[in-house]
């Protein structure tokens, strides 16, 4: 489940990036703090959750913190658009 959980969210990393690179503002889901960030912040609660309701296992526990910190980066790519305004 963390597996797919990572791939979904390497997946939605790449979906971000080309969302902020593409200049389409007509389509939703080309906007960057649309559609995209939406998902990044339920897959970014969902990587929270797997963490808490961890195993005593390292390797889950590494997977868990993974998910948090690529769900974190598209935040983060999206809230420096509104900083350089």
């Amino acid at each position: 489940m963390k597996l797919l959980l990572l791939f979904i969210s390497v997946l939605n990393l790449i979906y971000v990036f080309i969302t902020s690179v593409s200049d389409e503002f007509d389509n939703i889901f080309l906007v960057p703090f649309g559609f995209p960030l939406i998902t990044t912040t339920i897959l970014f609660i969902l990587s929270v959750v797997s963490f808490i309701f961890d195993e005593n296992g390292t390797s889950k526990r590494t997977l868990s913190i993974l998910n948090t910190i690529i769900n974190t980066l598209p935040i983060l790519l999206v809230a420096q658009m509104f900083i350089f305004l």
